[in-house]
């Protein structure tokens, strides 16, 4: 089923608070993590008698990508940070020199995602 297909996400703010021993809630812990699952979602499923969807596992994915992704991910934070700051102190904006740091971070994704790809 597509996303555009599901039902608008409740907006859940209100707690339910239950007693429980310490004991009690290791087990009930310990049961929300075998079905990879937090307390809140485990204690929701148990109560509503509703089937628990599952959720699909997240891909296994290079650590060395992750982090080149992420040091890239840094680099165009850097640059957008800078041009708030700029356009806030009313300094004009290089965008030659933007448009040059962004394609040469394009370049850089390009050539982690082909090294990956291999």
């Amino acid at each position: 089923m597509s996303k555009s297909k599901l039902e608008p996400r409740a907006i859940r703010e209100l707690v339910l608070r239950v007693r429980c021993s310490e004991a009690e809630r290791a087990t009930w812990l310990r049961k929300a993590r075998a079905q990879e699952r937090s307390l809140s979602d485990y204690a929701r499923h148990v109560l509503s008698a509703e089937p628990m969807q599952r959720r699909a596992r997240p891909p296994a994915v290079d650590p060395a990508l992750l982090a080149a992704v992420g040091r890239a991910g840094n680099n165009l934070n850097q640059i957008a940070r800078a041009m708030h700051t700029d356009r806030k102190a009313g300094r004009r904006i290089d965008l030659v020199a933007v448009y040059t740091l962004l394609m040469a971070l394009d370049r850089e994704l390009a050539e982690i995602v082909a090294e990956h790809s291999r």
